[in-house]
């Protein structure tokens, strides 16, 4: 029977990095990982490919091999994590979280989207849907919001009605069977000058009942580019490959979020919400 993944020569073609290379970092970094076939033989994914060309843009900036590896290998730990809001509780206790409705999360939700393409700075936006038909009801917004962006990729349940694609734009990925992310409704935006945050999970409710979601909304830096690292993760083990600009903008210190930023914010979720009064 066929083992899953491929071999370092396919690796090495999907990368430009020659197989001595490739063998040369493993036996002094333990980088790229793969895994064992029950023949012995080192196999590899799609996520090992994203993983070696995110080394080579690191590199490419001037850092040393050593450096770069440690540094793609801390992005995809922090990525393990797939709840955005889990991640935020644990690393931002001091954020507020509030119990919204359907419509002010929405207002919230476009009033984070709003200020990014307001800034046309090329910002990183990125989204959780739950189910792939709640994304088709926004599929036209997020298309636009793509234009403008370095890049955009949504993730949800999707399904034959609107199926994962990895390399649409935005770019869809499909979450894995049991993530929490299934119950989760968020938005983030990065830039090099502005951040906006809307990450919510969904409370359980009678059979009936109006959806109600715990929430942050948030133009705090430090929690977008958590949130985002989040959602990378998941949309590279999905398959998709974002462009290397994407890790330098969440790399980089970027200008911190100022209460201009914040009442900008909320007054465009004020001007969403009176709009569908």
């Amino acid at each position: 029977m066929a083992q899953p993944g491929f071999s370092i020569g396919v690796l090495a073609e999907r990368t430009g990095v020659t197989p001595a290379v490739l063998r040369s970092w493993e036996h002094r970094f333990g980088f790229p990982v793969g895994e064992r076939s029950s023949a012995g033989h080192r196999r590899f994914t799609d996520a090992d490919v994203a993983q070696v060309r995110q080394v080579l843009d690191v590199r490419a900036s001037g850092v040393g091999l050593r450096a770069a590896i440690d540094t793609v290998r801390a992005r995809h730990d922090h990525a393990d994590a797939d709840s955005v809001h889990a991640v935020l509780a644990r690393q931002f206790p001091q954020l507020a979280v509030r119990r919204l409705g359907r419509r002010t999360l929405l207002a919230a939700s476009h009033a984070v989207e709003d200020e990014a393409l307001a800034r046309a700075d090329r910002p990183l936006v990125l989204g959780s849907f739950q189910e792939g038909d709640r994304y088709a009801a926004s599929q036209h917004r997020w298309e636009e919001l793509t234009r403008t962006a370095s890049w955009a990729a949504v993730v949800a349940e999707f399904d034959a009605d609107l199926p994962s694609d990895p390399d649409a734009r935005p770019a869809r990925c499909s979450l894995p069977e049991g993530s929490p992310l299934r119950r989760e409704w968020t938005v983030v935006t990065v830039s090099p000058s502005r951040a906006g945050l809307v990450s919510a999970w969904e409370v359980p409710a009678p059979a009936g009942a109006d959806p109600v979601y715990e929430a942050v909304v948030s133009t705090d830096r430090s929690a977008a580019v958590a949130a985002a690292r989040v959602l990378l993760g998941v949309a590279r083990s999905a398959g998709a490959s974002p462009p290397g600009e994407v890790d330098r903008v969440l790399d980089a210190p970027g200008q911190p979020s100022t209460a201009a930023d914040a009442d900008r914010v909320w007054l465009r979720a004020l001007a969403h919400l009176e709009a569908r009064a």
